[in-house]
Parts: C-alpha cells; sequence; structure tokens
C-alpha cells in the first residue's frame, strides 16, 4: 500500500510540473508573436507624428482662430486610440485629398477624418471644416447690426409746446378725422362725422351661371348688408315693430341686428368674426380670405356707439373753461356696452414722461364684451372700479385747461369715449400719415417698431393705456427733433382728402 500512494504522489508532481511548463511556453510565444506587430504599429504611429508635425500645429491654429469669436477653450491634439487597416480607411473621402490616417466617431454618427500627405491643403480644410462647424452657432447668435430700442431726448414743456404749435390739427382736420367738435358755443352738446372705413375689395371668383337672375321687388332675400327689394315679413318682425328698438351694424361682422331703448337685444345671435385686420386680402388672425366665415364667435354683435356720416347732436360733452399749459400725452381702452364703446381705462403722462393721472372707469351701460383682446380689460379690473365717466372728467379738467396740447394715437377715439371737447390736439396718426393716403392709418405697433426699435402691444394680456401714451410721446418727441436737426427744411401739413357732404362744406 506505501509503495502505491508514493507512485500516485509522483505522477501528481509531474502533471503539475508538466502543465506549468506549458503554460510558460505558451506565454513567452503569445509575447513574441503579438509583441512584434504591436512594436510595428507604434514605430509606425512615430513615424507619421514625425513626418506631420506641422500639419498638426496649422490645424490646431485654424481651430483655434474660428474659436475666437467664442469659447477660449482650445483643443487637445488627437491621439491615436486604435489601428485601422480597412480598405475603406484608406481611400479618399470628400474634403480630404490625403490618404486617411485616423477617423474619430461621435455619438451622433458624425466623423472626423485626418491627412497627413499635404500639410498645405489639409490646412486649409481644416479651417473650412471648422468654420463649417461653427456656422450653425453663429446664426444662432444675436445680430449686433439690430439697432437697440431709442427714446427720444426730454424737453421742457415750455419748448416741446413752441415746436407743437405747427402741428396743432385745425378744426377743418379734426372734422374729417372724426374728432367730436361743439355744436353751439358753450355748450355740452357735440357732433361727429365719421368717414366710411375702407373696405377691402374681394378676390374675383368665376360668374355662376347657374345663380338665379335678381328681380327688384322679389322675393329673394339678400345676404348683405341691406335689401333693394322688399321680403316677405314674418311674425316675429311685426311684433319687434311695436317694440322701441333702434337697429345698429355690428363693427366685427357687419351683420345689423336691433337693441331696445332698455339696452336688451332683440335676436341674441352669436356674432362670428375676424379679429385680424386685412392684409393682401387676407386675414391676419388666421390667414383666410376676405369674405371667408370667421374663426371667433362671440356671444353677441357689438358696436361702436356711433355710424358713418353724421351723428348728433351728442349730450353728456365737457370742455375746459380756463387756460392752463402744460403737454400731456393721453391713451384710453374701451369696452363694448349697449351704448357703445365706453371709456374702461385711461392713462395721462406729462412731456417729461411721469405718469400724471391713471383710472379705472365703471361703465354706465351694461358690458356686452370686454375687448380683453385689445384693451387689456378684465371682469376682475371693472369689480374694483370707484370713479364714473363724470368723475373722470372732473379730474381731467383740473391740470388740462384751453391752451393745453394733448398727444395721443388716433386721439379722436379717446376724445369721443372720454366725452371731450378739445381744440389742441396733435395726432400721431396725421404726424406720420399712411403711404396710401387717407383715411388708411398705419398703427401704434407699426411706428413704435420702425421708428423706435422696440415693441407694443405684443403681450396677449391686452393693450396698456400707460404704455401706449409713452409711446406717443416718445414718436412726438421723434418729430421734433428730426425737425430741429433740420431747421430750414419747412413744415407743411398734408391735405386731408374727405368726401363731399353739404354739411361738412358749411362747416
Amino acid at each position: 500500500m506505501g509503495d502505491i500512494e508514493a507512485g500516485l504522489n509522483t505522477n501528481v508532481f509531474v502533471l503539475i510540473a508538466a502543465t506549468v511548463i506549458s503554460c510558460v511556453i505558451l506565454h513567452f510565444l503569445i509575447k513574441t508573436i503579438f509583441g512584434s506587430k504591436k512594436k510595428e504599429a507604434l514605430e509606425h504611429e512615430a513615424e507619421s507624428n514625425q513626418n506631420a508635425p506641422n500639419e498638426e500645429a496649422a490645424s490646431e491654429t485654424a481651430v483655434t482662430e474660428s474659436r475666437a469669436s467664442g469659447k477660449s477653450k482650445k483643443r487637445a491634439p488627437w491621439k491615436g486610440k486604435t489601428e485601422y487597416s480597412h480598405q475603406w480607411l484608406l481611400k479618399n473621402l470628400k474634403g480630404h485629398p490625403g490618404t486617411v490616417l485616423l477617423v474619430d466617431f461621435s455619438p451622433n454618427g458624425k466623423f472626423m477624418a485626418a491627412t497627413c500627405d499635404d500639410s498645405t491643403v489639409t490646412t486649409v480644410d481644416s479651417a473650412s471644416s471648422a468654420a463649417r462647424r461653427r456656422k450653425p452657432r453663429d446664426r444662432r447668435r444675436p445680430s449686433a447690426s439690430s439697432p437697440p430700442p431709442s427714446t427720444p431726448p426730454r424737453i421742457s414743456p415750455e419748448e416741446l409746446a413752441e415746436a407743437l404749435r405747427p402741428h396743432i390739427l385745425s378744426p377743418k382736420r379734426m372734422w374729417a378725422l372724426g374728432y367730436p367738435l361743439e355744436l353751439e358755443p358753450n355748450s355740452t352738446k357735440a357732433v361727429v362725422y365719421i368717414n366710411p372705413p375702407p373696405r377691402p375689395r374681394p378676390q374675383f371668383t368665376s360668374w355662376d351661371v347657374n345663380a338665379p337672375v335678381f328681380v327688384p321687388g322679389g322675393s329673394q332675400s339678400d345676404s348683405g348688408r341691406g335689401s333693394w327689394g322688399s321680403t316677405p315679413r314674418s311674425d316675429s318682425d311685426e311684433e319687434v315693430d311695436h317694440i322701441a328698438c333702434a337697429e345698429h351694424l355690428c363693427v366685427r361682422c357687419d351683420k345689423n341686428f336691433k337693441i331696445t331703448s332698455d339696452g336688451e337685444y332683440v335676436f341674441e345671435d352669436p356674432c362670428v368674426y375676424h379679429w385680424g385686420r386685412v392684409s393682401e386680402s387676407r386675414y391676419v388672425c388666421c390667414n383666410g380670405p376676405y369674405g371667408s366665415t370667421g374663426c371667433v364667435v362671440g356671444r353677441c354683435h357689438v358696436w361702436n356707439g356711433t355710424k358713418p356720416g353724421m351723428n348728433g347732436p351728442l349730450e353728456g360733452y365737457v370742455r375746459a373753461r380756463s387756460p392752463r399749459g402744460g403737454v400731456y400725452a393721453i391713451d384710453a381702452e374701451m369696452c363694448y356696452t349697449t351704448a357703445g364703446l365706453e371709456l374702461a381705462s385711461i392713462a395721462v403722462i406729462a412731456a417729461d414722461g411721469r405718469l400724471v393721472y391713471r383710472s379705472l372707469v365703471k361703465p354706465s351701460s351694461p358690458v356686452v364684451d370686454l375687448n380683453t383682446r385689445f384693451s387689456g380689460i378684465r371682469p376682475r379690473d371693472l369689480a374694483r372700479a370707484t370713479k364714473t365717466l363724470r368723475d373722470v372728467q372732473n379730474d381731467i379738467l383740473g391740470f388740462v385747461g384751453t391752451d393745453t396740447i394733448l398727444i395721443g394715437h388716433a386721439l379722436d377715439n379717446d376724445l369721443r369715449a372720454l366725452k371731450l371737447l378739445h381744440g389742441a390736439v396733435v395726432d400721431t396718426c396725421a404726424l406720420y400719415p399712411h403711404a396710401r393716403g387717407f383715411p388708411l392709418r398705419r398703427s401704434l405697433r407699426t411706428l413704435t417698431e420702425e421708428l423706435l426699435g422696440r415693441s407694443v402691444q405684443r403681450g396677449s394680456s391686452g393693450h396698456s393705456p400707460l404704455e401706449d401714451a409713452r409711446a406717443a410721446l416718445d414718436l412726438v418727441l421723434l418729430k421734433v427733433q428730426n425737425e430741429r436737426s433740420r431747421p430750414r427744411a419747412a413744415h407743411h401739413q398734408l391735405p386731408v382728402l374727405q368726401p363731399y357732404d353739404p354739411l361738412v362744406s358749411a362747416a
């Protein structure tokens, strides 16, 4: 038994020794074979780096120059990560006339290739590729050439008043622009002449040969604003005749509707309209063609309290009785009521830009539409309004005299809502007339963007009377500044065209 155990132990030792010797031999063979290949690769890489040192320096210089306007970091030189032996990598790629030696891939699928055959060509290509990589980022940067918002310098009220004397609207121009004028001297009644608003012509459509023939006095209904012929009357129309009501034209959808003397709608029809203006025969709100169905639905029809032509006599107007001097910019926001447009908010600033007066106004008639998109008035604003129109009139006449100059944009709307008779007004619509002439007017937002370089009336919360008043004042100051730079230029007011009317001629 002892001999057998000794023989087994000897066999185990021999097996272990043979295994160790085999591992040593195998390791030596692997090191010898693969070590030579690795040494050749390192020698090849060292030779490549020695042949193109100038190329790497030029490439680094080009990248640094292309990034001079951006980050100040300097990209580290490329280092060989692995050896490429595929035939595709040895071919010429677009933009690299030499042989491709190194390719580095990025996570987004793009790659960067480096060559070293021609240092001159490679340097140009590296700079151009770096410039191409930087170009999209440069486009996203704000342009330095865009003019910053400008604010004209302030001048004293006396100097401003003297400079604005030639620009005060004459009674004839005020009449043509729709300003309220007194019916009789020292009275509280006024008259207003409203020119018919310009209507864009609809696009020409082909004739319908199957359309019914129009017969005057026939029974066919008219889909327009009125009807030249007679139409059958219904029982509901006969019932309306017994009620004292007034017919008005909706300023949003151009449809007729009736309101009783108590301020109630006879028929509460929804108002489908476009809230945007017409530009190039299309509505700016929804880009729909002129004459298409509206994109907004209102609860009721609305009107502005006036009609084309003569309006009056209108009662409730006030005017200053004594001179007080000064120059003020004024802007008001209105809302739609059963009596038309009524004052809801007002702001007045002085010639130096300080706020003089600002107040919310409670309308006297039931509110139909707050017109929040343009007026910025919300139900919570009117809920905390305590002053009436009469209170605001008394406050305004506390610092506005007969010789006080009032500045505004389309100031005729503000004075009608305020029910104020005033003869010394400067309107930016007259200072900067429309290119196509009267009765077209340029908007305050367009004038402010083009001349002052800032944006107004851009928020979704509606217009701000304080912001609009300051914009109108800055436009007037800019006009005065330009005229002072050209003192020899004569000031000429453009003639205002108005339609012939006997009452207009008599006035």
